[in-house]
C-alpha cells in the first residue's frame, strides 16, 4: 500500500496535482485549502506553527499511522506542496523499491543539482546514493520511504521521524540521510517521478539556512553521528 503526505503552505492552487487521498498538512490555512481538499477527497491537518517543515511532515505521519491500517511494508511518500509530480507512476516506485530491497527513494525534480554529480538512468531504474557524508543527496522534497525503515528512523530520533529541533528552513532532511547510513538503510534516487520546479543550489538564499546548518552539526555532533568525507561510488541499478 502506498500513502502520501503533502506539505502546503498557500499553495491551494496545486492540491489537485498530487494523487488522489493525499493527506494535506497546513500551517497557513485558507477556506479555499479546505474545500480542494473536499473537492478531491483528501483528508488535511492543520498544525499552528508556520514554516516548521519537519514538524508539519510528522503531523502528516501521525495522521496516516493513527487514521490507517499501516503495516512494516507499506510505502509513505512525502512532497513538499510546490513540488507535484510531473512525471509519476506508483507502480513503478513500488517495483523498483521492492525489487531492489530500498528503503528509501529520493524523487528528481525538474531542475535538479544533483544530477551534476549523480548518474541517474533516464529510464527503467534508479541509482544507490551514499547519504553518509554531510551534504548527502538526501532532500525532502519528494521521496518515498518503506514504513519498516520509518520505524527505525523514529526509534533512533525518540520517537520522531523528523528532528523537532529543526525549526527553520534546510538541514533536517540532510539529517535523516546521515541517520539512513548509520541505520544501514538503502537510499536511492529515480527519475520514474519527477516533479516541478528546482532542488538544490539555493541555500544562501534563505536567510535563516547558516543558523539551521549549525543546528545540524550541533545535534550530529551531540548523536556522534559519524560522517564521511568522500561518497562511495555510484550504484545503477
Amino acid at each position: 500500500m502506498l500513502y502520501h503526505i503533502v506539505i502546503s503552505h498557500n499553495q491551494t492552487e496545486h492540491i489537485s496535482k498530487f494523487p488522489k487521498g493525499s493527506v494535506f498538512v497546513f500551517d497557513d490555512p485558507t477556506g479555499a485549502d479546505a474545500l480542494e481538499c473536499d473537492k478531491y477527497g483528501n483528508p488535511y491537518v492543520l498544525v499552528p506553527q508556520t514554516g516548521n517543515r519537519g514538524m508539519n511532515r510528522n503531523a502528516g505521519l501521525s495522521y496516516v499511522l493513527s487514521h490507517y491500517n499501516v503495516v512494516d511494508d507499506d510505502i509513505i511518500e512525502f512532497f513538499d506542496g510546490d513540488r507535484f509530480p510531473k512525471e509519476y507512476n506508483p507502480t513503478k516506485v513500488i517495483e523498483l523499491m521492492d525489487k531492489h530491497n530500498l528503503s528509501v527513494m529520493l524523487y528528481s525534480c525538474e531542475h535538479d543539482k544533483r544530477h551534476h554529480k549523480i548518474y541517474v538512468p533516464l529510464s527503467n531504474g534508479a541509482t544507490i546514493v551514499d547519504t553518509g557524508t554531510l551534504c548527502n543527496p538526501f532532500y525532502s522534497c519528494g521521496f518515498a520511504i518503506r514504513v519498516s525503515a520509518l520505524k527505525k528512523i523514529m526509534e533512533y530520533n525518540d520517537g520522531y521521524f523528523f528532528e523537532p529541533r529543526f525549526t527553520r528552513w534546510g538541514s533536517e532532511d540532510q539529517y535523516i540521510g546521515l541517520v539512513c547510513d548509520y541505520l544501514n538503510l538503502k537510499v536511492a534516487i529515480t527519475l520514474d517521478v519527477m516533479l516541478n520546479g528546482n532542488v538544490g543550489g539555493d541555500e544562501l538564499k534563505h536567510t535563516d539556512y547558516r543558523e539551521s546548518l549549525q543546528q545540524y552539526i550541533d545535534i550530529v555532533m551531540a548523536r556522534n553521528l559519524p560522517i564521511r568525507n568522500q561518497s562511495r561510488p555510484f550504484e545503477t541499478i
